[in-house]
Formats: structure tokens, sequence, C-alpha cells
């Protein structure tokens, strides 16, 4: 099974602005309480596609080391997918989605996660982070507004 969540926002910001204070992991830490230490910042090629490492939370567990995977869609989209060979994918896979829509009074930012854990951490962590990987996308979307302004 798959545990998603997903938010919308209106932020009063471009695109580009969002999705570049995304980018700044050391900035989106404010955020985004589940990034740790940041131990290696986003680096994109010429064609938007990178790669990012730090510490990760999530509720239930330890910090633990992770690098993800990065490609960015000028200035659309944003995606992080768990790099493979990390210690962290021998407990789940991962995928955090941003996609940025120009409105009036700024942007609206739809903000989702995909996680699927394998056995046996299945039964252990998704009864845990079932109802609260939602809450906290939440208040992770509340935070990006109250840092670049918002109004619902």
């Amino acid at each position: 099974m798959t545990l998603t969540a997903e938010a919308t926002r209106v932020v009063e910001a471009t695109p580009r602005e969002v999705l570049e204070f995304v980018l700044d992991l050391e900035r989106y830490r404010e955020a985004d309480t589940k990034i740790g230490k940041v131990t290696q910042p986003v680096v994109l090629d010429a064609n938007g596609v990178g790669s990012a490492a730090y510490w990760g939370r999530l509720r239930g567990t330890p910090p633990a080391p992770d690098r993800n995977l990065v490609r960015l869609t000028e200035w659309t989209g944003l995606t992080f997918t768990g790099a493979p060979r990390q210690p962290a994918r021998l407990v789940f896979a991962f995928t955090g989605r941003f996609a940025c829509t120009e409105v009036d009074g700024g942007c609206e930012v739809t903000h989702g996660y995909e996680m699927t854990f394998r056995r046996p951490f299945r039964w252990i962590y998704e009864p845990v982070l079932r109802t609260w990987l939602q809450s906290e996308l939440e208040d992770e979307l509340d935070r990006v507004q109250q840092i670049l302004g918002g109004t619902r």
C-alpha cells in the first residue's frame, strides 16, 4: 500500500519564487520539519536535473541520512524522488511533488507525498504515519504561506 497526502494553498509569490524557496533546502527547513541537517544542497544541471542529500525524520523514526533525485520543470513543478541504493530505500520508496500555477494574487501551490513501505516496515510505520502525513503536509504548506505570504 502507498501512503499519499496532498494539499493546496495560494501564496503571495510567483511560481519561480516558490520553487526557488523549496530548492533552497536550508531555507525550506523552516517550512518542512521533516528535513534535518542538509549535507548536500540541491545541485541542478542545465536540464533541471540533480540531487540533494539531508537527514530526514518521520514520526516514530530516528533521523536518517537520505539522498533525493531532483527534477525541476521550469517554473511549474518540482519532484523529489528517493535515490536508489540509500539506506532509506531498504525501508520505503519516496516521491514528493510540487506543482505551481500562477493565479490572481500569487501562486497556487499543490504539494504531495507518496511513500511505499517495504515489509515488515509497512505494518509498523503505516498505521503511525497514515493520518500524521496529511496533517504534517497541511502544516508544512501553512508555514510556506506564513513565510511567503498567502490567503487560503
